[in-house]
């Protein structure tokens, strides 16, 4: 059986030693209290910076597509302008085309006009120019057979002045009739050839007349039409830039539960019983029953 003093001895020590060993608790606890705080008071720092620097990148993030929204329009814009002008532009060249085309047209049709005019009064110069070629020609028969009968009558006083009778003067006077005859009928032969010519020649006029018309015509300019307009331009799409989710502020930061526990007076008898066995154990001594 051990000696009551040494067990009494170890108690002591144990006991001694748990006390330490609270003190000891105790000034942890307190370090890890401090480091709470600290920690804390960090965190509630942090926390707000965090969410100032939330609330900066969600103004900038606002303004950066602000910013887009502006330069789209403006470039989107300044493209529908210029569309636009040039729309304005394409209708006023396609007016400028179709007024020269009017006035190029009109031109073509003024010098249809005289040169018809000009046909129709060289036809009628040149029937006239026929006409008086041909009453040069009737004119020129009828002086012919004027003089032929003048002749014929000459000749048959000559020969009554002669003294010529009877079948001799028949006979002169029968040849110059026949002469008058042959020279009659060359005459006609002579009308009746001219007019065929004459004929020809109107039909011929006819057929330059004719032939100048067409002339005028191939150089007539087709009537002006005035070509499709151009599509008008459209509006230029613009592309939907979305917002930043508005932020939302986390929960705040929570100080730190205290996990080391304090040394209660329960602990500390329990801790120095404890300690009294191990020292009696270990200086060899046992309980017995």
């Amino acid at each position: 059986m051990a000696d009551p003093l040494t067990i009494l001895g170890g108690v002591v020590m144990g006991g001694i030693s748990a006390i330490g060993g609270a003190s000891s608790q105790n000034a942890a606890r307190a370090a890890e209290q401090e480091r709470i705080n600290r920690q804390y008071k960090y965190d509630r720092q942090l926390d707000r910076f965090n969410w100032q620097q939330t609330k900066r990148d969600y103004l900038y993030r606002m303004q950066e597509v602000g910013i887009q929204r502006s330069n789209q329009e403006a470039n989107l814009s300044y493209l529908d302008q210029t569309n636009r002008r040039n729309y304005a532009y394409d209708l006023a060249i396609r007016d400028f085309d179709y007024n020269n085309q009017v006035r190029q047209f009109n031109e073509s049709e003024r010098i249809y006009g005289l040169q018809r005019g000009f046909n129709a009064r060289a036809e009628i110069e040149a029937q006239a120019a026929e006409d008086r070629r041909m009453q040069d020609i009737v004119t020129g028969m009828a002086f012919d057979q004027q003089s032929m009968l003048v002749d014929l009558i000459q000749e048959e006083g000559k020969s009554i002045a002669r003294g010529v009778s009877g079948r001799s003067a028949v006979k002169n006077l029968g040849a110059t009739v026949a002469a008058y005859g042959r020279n009659q009928a060359i005459l006609a032969e002579s009308l009746v050839s001219a007019n065929r010519e004459s004929a020809a020649t109107r039909r011929q006029i006819a057929l330059d007349r004719y032939q100048a018309d067409l002339n005028a015509e191939s150089r007539r300019m087709l009537k002006p039409m005035k070509a499709p307009a151009p599509m008008a331009p459209l509006t230029m799409p613009r592309a939907v830039l979305l917002d930043p989710m508005k932020p939302k502020r986390g929960p705040k930061p929570i100080k730190g539960v205290n996990t080391v526990p304090g040394a209660s007076g329960f602990s500390i008898a329990s801790n120095f019983l404890n300690d009294g066995l191990a020292a009696y154990q270990m200086f060899g001594g046992k309980f017995s029953g």
